[in-house]
């Protein structure tokens, strides 16, 4: 290996490794070009950067979506739904249902279903309050006089003989969120009664049905929550209507679990014994109870608000 004076300035060549004077066009050792393969690293060290910069570019706005959307449970034609205002409608709900049905409500694998039904009635809830109001500011309707609400107000506390207090409690909220609440509900009601039913109550559920699912199917929804599915039953007793298999109703979780309980009862009876399931759906034409051992249906009932009997 050749040597060079310490104060000569050297640079290894990137092929072979051996020293040159700082500044040639090829390395002496191996012939290299040295000058070629310098302008390589330049040229391409712009695309690294630029890839780098792009990855991580994408990471961040990855994580920022992420972190956006986990505070939304959706949004209608671009306008947000809280999941703050969400989680404090289902939890409101869900003390109401339990102060009347009982503390296991929710619990087991009936009661994810039945918290599962009450998220997906209040997100469904939301997203029509979203489109009336909408709609309703198109239309002019932008605000509610504050006597009106006061008033009402009123004769919510003097009906239940609440106090302010047990209101906020019962809601879960403030009183100005109780009264945001009306505020909504009253401009809805103006504007649904003015501009879409407009004065004819004998064909106000009719006008109305007609009106909303045209703006709806415009709308662009959006909703972020993962709901899990639902049990799904068939209809025993339908050929048509329902459909034997049509799409099961939302069911008031008291209603359901009334149902379960007669259902059960009148199982255990003709059965003589117990460790069955039952599961309750709403076709419409009929509330059905399932019993079900072993993941099969062993026997299917009806449910009319009072009994049970066989399909």
């Amino acid at each position: 290996m050749e040597s060079h004076p310490e104060n000569v300035d050297m640079e290894s060549c990137s092929f072979c490794g051996e020293g040159n004077l700082k500044g040639s066009h090829f390395c002496v050792h191996c012939r290299k070009d040295l000058l070629k393969d310098k302008k390589s690293i330049s040229a391409r060290r712009p695309i690294l950067l630029g890839m780098i910069g792009l990855l991580l570019a994408g990471g961040i706005i990855l994580l920022w979506r992420t972190g956006y959307e986990s505070k939304l449970v959706g949004k209608v034609n671009g306008e947000e739904i809280s999941r703050e205002e969400f989680s404090r409608k289902v939890d409101r709900l869900k003390r109401l249902y339990e102060t009347r049905y009982g503390q296991g409500l929710f619990e087991g694998e009936g009661g994810k279903e039945n918290l599962n039904r009450l998220k997906s009635e209040i997100l469904d809830e939301m997203v029509a309050e979203k489109i009336h109001l909408q709609e309703a500011r198109k239309a002019g309707y932008t605000s509610a006089p504050e006597d009106e609400i006061e008033k009402y107000l009123d004769g919510i506390r003097k009906q239940k003989g609440l106090s302010d207090a047990d209101l906020e409690k019962m809601t879960g909220g403030s009183i100005e969120d109780l009264k945001e609440e009306l505020r909504r509900g009253w401009i809805i009601s103006q504007f649904v009664e003015k501009a879409v039913i407009k004065g004819d109550p004998a064909k106000g559920e009719f006008l109305f049905g007609q009106w909303f699912v045209k703006v709806k199917a415009n709308a662009q929804i959006e909703t972020y929550e993962k709901m899990e599915p639902v049990y799904a039953a068939k209809a025993s007793c339908c050929k048509s209507g329902c459909g034997g298999g049509g799409q099961a109703r939302p069911l008031d979780p008291g209603v359901e679990q009334e149902a379960k309980s007669k259902g059960l009862e009148y199982y255990e009876k003709k059965a003589q014994k117990k460790g069955a399931e039952a599961k309750v759906t709403d076709f419409g034409c009929h509330i059905q109870v399932d019993i079900i051992e072993g993941g099969k249906v062993v026997l299917s009932l009806t449910y009319n608000g009072k009994e049970v009997q066989e399909i």
